[in-house]
């Protein structure tokens, strides 16, 4: 017998508390849509980082299941795709020995470009001799 995926556990949970998706919609103020894709397993449509965390821990404090293992789970199987690094590939180990092999510049040139309201710019690039009235 195959193991029940995280989102159909989740959803037998709900089911057995009869506990309709829409008032959980209702009562976290998230997409039922979402609710139910992750109720298949589907999670290309939630939101990353802090939001994503939240949404899962309003889910299963929602169905009356700890909120931080259900959490953890959650972003165990389905990892944040911001956080998710991707593996280094031949052409960046390439070009990464090719920058560490050329010697340092000796003088770097900046240029910085910065966007001042005009009110500031005035104050600041006004110059007032102490001997004007101005």
């Amino acid at each position: 017998m195959p193991e029940e995926t995280f989102g159909a556990r989740l959803r037998r949970e709900r089911e057995r508390r009869h506990i309709a998706l829409a008032s959980i919609a209702e009562n976290t103020k998230i997409s039922a849509s979402l609710f139910e894709a992750l109720e298949r397993n589907d999670v290309s449509r939630w939101p990353s980082g802090i939001f994503r965390r939240a949404f899962i821990r309003s889910y299963a404090a929602a169905i009356g299941l700890d909120a931080d293992a259900t959490a953890k789970e959650f972003l165990e199987r389905f990892p944040d795709p911001a956080e998710v690094t991707p593996a280094e590939t031949a052409e960046t180990a390439v070009a990464a020995k090719a920058h560490a092999a050329a010697p340092p510049a000796k003088h770097a040139l900046v240029t910085v470009t910065v966007r001042v309201p005009r009110w500031m710019a005035e104050r600041l690039f006004t110059v007032v001799r102490p001997w004007s009235r101005a």
